[in-house]
């Protein structure tokens, strides 16, 4: 028997492995891509054949996949092993699909929480690894151990299920209004021929340090490979819309930044850092 098992090696459950297995944990890992494993395996880590086999082996099973489709998938496979177990749910979602995922756990016998991580794959085991969670408070105390072991900031918002999606997307939403007024002021400093650098220093004065970040790989032209790409920003912005659509809400602005973003991902911008996103607009503007 493992501790925990994780369920998908990307970039973000690598980390989760690789902190528990710092933290002491026995960790069992299974991905659909077996080669994922073998580093953590060199690491200590257990390896799964199959996904009833890693949710039989441990009491607590995080999954971290791309999408709650990616991982209903999985779990429809592991489902008899459900019973009796705690199932952390880390993979994308909105409120809607955490409610849905709690009841079909319930169904077979399986505790649940919603858990959304707000840092980068660097974050996690650090001090400034953040987590919200939610879900029942008997289930949080269960797996709060497990949990501890990769944020220090363990952010627990209450017994409704979809509260952790809803924190998330309240989050994330501040930075696509920055992005966008940020990436209109570059084009007046442009249309104006203010250097980019004046505007990068007032942002420096202002303490907005990842703003002055994005200003300068524009104007370097410098769009990184990085931890937090356009894809993953895409993918926030549709839950966004789509949340917004099932609960009444006006999907105006949300359905607007969907489809900027989606165009510059169609461009092949995806694996770049969000300012690839002005590509498109410098595009457009001629």
């Amino acid at each position: 028997m493992s501790d925990v098992t994780v369920i998908g090696l990307g970039k973000m459950g690598s980390a989760l492995a690789q902190a528990l297995l710092k933290g002491g944990f026995q960790v069992l890992v299974w991905n659909r891509s077996p080669e994922k494993a073998k580093f953590l395996a060199s690491q200590g880590a257990s390896s799964a054949q199959n996904p009833g086999e890693a949710l039989a082996a441990a009491p607590v099973a995080l999954v971290c996949v791309t999408d709650y489709d990616a991982s209903d998938v999985i779990l429809a496979e592991a489902a008899p092993y459900l019973a009796g177990k705690i199932l952390v749910q880390l993979s994308t979602g909105t409120p809607q699909l955490a409610r849905r995922g709690e009841a079909w756990a319930m169904e077979h016998g399986a505790q649940y929480l919603e858990a959304k991580i707000t840092g980068s794959p660097q974050s996690i085991g650090t001090s400034s690894a953040h987590i919200l969670v939610s879900g029942a408070l008997a289930a949080y105390n269960n797996a709060e151990h497990v949990l501890r072991a990769l944020a220090a900031n363990l952010d627990y918002k209450g017994a409704s299920i979809g509260l952790a999606s809803a924190w998330d997307m309240v989050m994330i939403m501040h930075y696509y209004g920055m992005f966008l007024s940020l990436f209109h002021s570059v084009q007046i400093c442009q249309a104006e021929a203010i250097p980019l650098e004046q505007y990068e220093e007032l942002l420096g004065e202002q303490n907005q340090g990842y703003e002055k970040w994005l200003v300068g790989n524009i104007r370097t032209g410098s769009y990184l490979d990085t931890s937090a790409p356009l894809d993953l920003w895409v993918g926030g912005i549709k839950r966004v819309s789509e949340h917004a659509r099932e609960c009444g809400i006006n999907a105006a602005f949300p359905e607007f930044v969907s489809q900027l973003f989606q165009q510059a991902v169609d461009a092949g911008y995806g694996r770049e850092e969000v300012s690839a996103v002005y590509k498109v607009l410098e595009t457009q503007a001629h």
